[in-house]
């Protein structure tokens, strides 16, 4: 029987046109799903970069924490008229801020001019005039005011001519900052300095950018001399002794040890040219010894010998105060003395903030170095490592994240390190840094705004005529021979 061959035609599968129809709108749902969630995950984590020269707006490490700690929102209210020479500024300043808050500021901008309604409302709530230029800041029902002069350098050199001020530096950072720590304490801190001692006065200008920096961080700065005075204000959060040149009496170093007892807090750099034998034997009481020498180090020219007597001084990496300074050196001009630690006093923590850099020693022959020369001495000269910054803690817990009152200190060996000469941005950051772990302020302790620099770009007349060279005549001609390369090429 032949075998009866069957032919298998193919099965066609016909897909009716609302089958395709679903599956296009399904398609462009998940597309629109995933865009929104990619647009939703890129709105909320994003990086902001300022690859500008002078980092314009990029915001100091204390700016960032300050903002960090905000336990409520702030509004942020901007006040222009629109035409105000620093409004692109300000506006590009408070993204930053916006950036680094984390949602917890909320900025509204009002132009009087376009919204009269609003601006009548802020001026009637917050009571400040039609024509003012003004931030208000307002946090937890208090304001504070930044006007638009306070943010700005301005070159006023052409009014006799006529001319109107010229903006030279926007310094909106340091501003704000400054105002947003009014308005965020609801008390201000008071800080003492102790006058009467011989070392700067309070009203002198050999300290007077470092009043600034200190108001700047909300912290009231006043003069105090014990001589006239029972004890201590019970107002003062913090005592400095800067430089005094004055030994402390038996009733003043009385009243700062019943201050420190009371959980005082107090800074003293020293003037290390000074014989204040009290003093010193008041600081031994808290394991911290001045050891009378002189850091310096030697370097050979020709067949003498230099002394090196600006000591550059290495940040400690453990402390909370200097560990943001890592990797960070600095300058102690003038004449500079070591502090020898003694850990073994019960009841306190002492810990070294900065120390000399390798190849610094300890002279102790200062007195005679003309007569004697300078050679290190092992038997009497103080080697490395050498501190020359120190801070001191009693009552301290070890647990880190439980908060206590104590008492603190900080003794620097060298006394010019903050006046006006000397004053440079790592020692201005460490001085702050101090003052605000000595205050209890550890959420502010960072790298501080730095003041606006004016950038000027020089050129010379060969590089103005190199420059006007390329832009009128080499890069034109440059595009002329491509263009008619390219024609003889298609006419080909």
């Amino acid at each position: 029987m032949a075998e009866k061959t069957i032919d298998k035609q193919p099965k066609v599968f016909r897909i009716k046109r609302f089958q395709i129809g679903v599956n296009v709108l399904v398609q462009i749902a998940a597309v629109v799903c995933i865009l929104g969630m990619i647009n939703f995950v890129a709105f909320n984590h994003y990086k902001r970069w300022d690859f500008s020269r002078n980092q314009k707006y990029a915001l100091s490490d204390q700016t960032k924490r300050l903002l960090r700690s905000l336990d409520k929102p702030m509004k942020v209210i901007v006040f222009f008229n629109g035409v105000a020479d620093i409004y692109g500024d300000v506006q590009n300043l408070l993204k930053e801020y916006q950036y680094a808050a984390k949602k917890k500021l909320e900025v509204e901008t009002v132009d009087p001019y376009r919204a009269f309604t609003r601006a009548r409302e802020l001026q009637a709530k917050y009571k400040f005039g039609a024509n003012e230029n003004v931030i208000i800041l307002d946090y937890d029902g208090r304001t504070k005011f930044v006007n638009a002069v306070d943010m700005a350098d301005y070159d006023e050199s052409g009014a006799m001519y006529g001319q109107p001020p010229k903006l030279k530096a926007f310094k909106g950072e340091q501003a704000l900052t400054s105002a947003m720590l009014q308005v965020v304490e609801n008390s201000q801190s008071k800080l003492y300095l102790l006058g009467g001692k011989g070392g700067p006065e309070f009203k002198s200008e050999e300290i007077a950018a470092l009043k600034t920096y200190i108001e700047r961080q909300n912290i009231k700065f006043e003069e105090l001399n014990l001589m006239n005075v029972d004890k201590v204000p019970d107002d003062a959060k913090g005592v400095f002794i800067l430089g005094a040149r004055y030994d402390l009496t038996d009733r003043e170093t009385k009243m700062l040890r019943d201050f420190w007892d009371k959980k005082g807090r107090i800074f003293i750099a020293l003037d290390a040219t000074a014989q204040t034998p009290k003093l010193s034997a008041f600081l031994a009481e808290f394991g911290v010894t001045p050891q009378d020498d002189r850091i310096l180090r030697t370097i050979a020219i020709g067949p003498m010998t230099g002394i090196v007597r600006e000591v550059v001084g290495v940040f400690s990496e453990t402390s909370d105060i200097t560990k943001r300074l890592k990797g960070v050196e600095t300058m102690f001009m003038g004449q500079t003395q070591s502090l020898a630690i003694n850990r073994s006093v019960q009841g306190l923590k002492v810990d070294p903030l900065v120390t000399a850099a390798e190849g610094f020693w300890g002279e102790t022959k200062y007195q005679n170095i003309q007569e004697t020369g300078v050679s290190f001495d092992p038997k009497e000269d103080h080697a490395s490592p050498l501190n020359i910054a120190v801070s001191v803690e009693k009552g301290a817990l070890a647990d880190q994240r439980v908060k206590v009152d104590s008492s603190r200190m900080i003794v620097v060996g060298n006394a010019a390190f903050v006046t006006n000469d000397a004053l440079t941005e790592a020692n201005l950051d460490f001085a702050l840094a101090g003052l605000n772990w000595l205050l209890s302020r550890e959420e502010l302790i960072g790298i501080a705004p730095k003041e606006a620099k004016q950038f000027t770009l020089n050129l010379t007349d060969e590089q103005v005529r190199n420059i006007a060279f390329l832009t009128m005549g080499a890069i034109p001609a440059m595009v002329a021979i491509l263009g008619i390369a390219s024609w003889v090429q298609r006419r080909r």
